[in-house]
């Protein structure tokens, strides 16, 4: 498992692969994963394989084609899209299978004997096929999460936030753990704004803009030295995602979005400081 931060991000990503190929069985109090498969069946269990692969790519088109429909505008990938794949896999039949399968097709292809249209799927094939679809996504995911968050440092401020930038500090960096840059900027400069407005700007002396209380932060000294750089930046990234995503998202890349999030939470520490005595 080298290169693996989370052990069980692998371990549950072989396990999904088994439960998506419905290899699986319930032994006693505990479950059974890949035991029904035999691998001494030579030439056989190639073309198995190889049809398991097949199955395996449509299952994921037909559950990445149900999630889109339901959380995207764009138009969800056509069957065509898998041609190059399945020719790929078609090479790996032995070559008796291949030219089979070949006659068997060769009819639909030719439209003589098309295939009946297929019903609807029904709400449980539905159901199964997002859960498919978002289980292998977090999976997809969980190496990343683990790799940003044990980069972040405990934080120390030595005076409580209120409780709105508690929560918007913990969204922000939800977002930035699961990959969302541009909530995450939109976010941090939630964070700096309302942090502003409790320290820096109590009493609604500005009219709130979050540049105008910066400037107030700076002058009153409660931030020194980088960090009106940082609490520009901050502003600037979550004013472009918020105004233009589609140029945040290209100037932005993760890392850059790791240096917002680590300038917002500098400009928390420098706000949140007991006065000096």
């Amino acid at each position: 498992m080298s290169g693996h931060l989370s052990k069980r991000a692998q371990l549950l990503s072989e396990i999904l692969r088994y439960i998506n190929d419905g290899n699986y069985e319930k032994a006693g109090d505990a479950w059974s994963f890949g035991a029904g498969r035999s691998t001494s069946r030579g030439q056989v269990n190639r073309d198995e394989a190889v049809f398991r692969k097949m199955r395996r790519l449509v299952y994921d088109h037909v559950a990445h084609t149900i999630a889109i429909q339901r959380t995207s505008l764009s138009s969800p990938p056509t069957v065509d899209s898998l041609a190059g794949e399945f020719k790929t896999l078609m090479d790996e039949l032995t070559p008796e299978t291949r030219e089979a399968l070949g006659q068997a097709l060769a009819p639909i292809a030719a439209g003589e004997d098309s295939p009946a249209p297929e019903e609807v799927p029904g709400a449980n094939s539905q159901l199964d096929a997002l859960d498919r679809y978002y289980a292998d996504e977090i999976l997809e995911k969980l190496d990343g999460i683990i790799s940003r968050a044990s980069a972040l440092d405990r934080m120390g401020l030595e005076i409580v936030p209120n409780r709105r930038v508690q929560f918007l500090f913990e969204e922000a960096h939800r977002c930035y753990l699961y990959g969302f840059h541009l909530a995450c900027a939109v976010f941090c400069r939630a964070i700096l704004e309302g942090a502003l407005k409790e320290v820096a700007d109590p009493q609604s002396e500005t009219n709130q803009s979050i540049h105008d209380m910066i400037a107030v932060a700076v002058e009153k000294r409660l931030l020194l030295d980088d960090r009106p750089r940082c609490a520009r930046e901050v502003a600037k990234a979550g004013n472009r995602a918020i105004h233009d995503p589609e140029m945040f998202d290209r100037d932005y890349s993760p890392e850059k979005i790791e240096g917002v999030l680590i300038n917002t939470r500098k400009v928390l520490e420098e706000l949140y400081r007991l006065p000096a005595v």
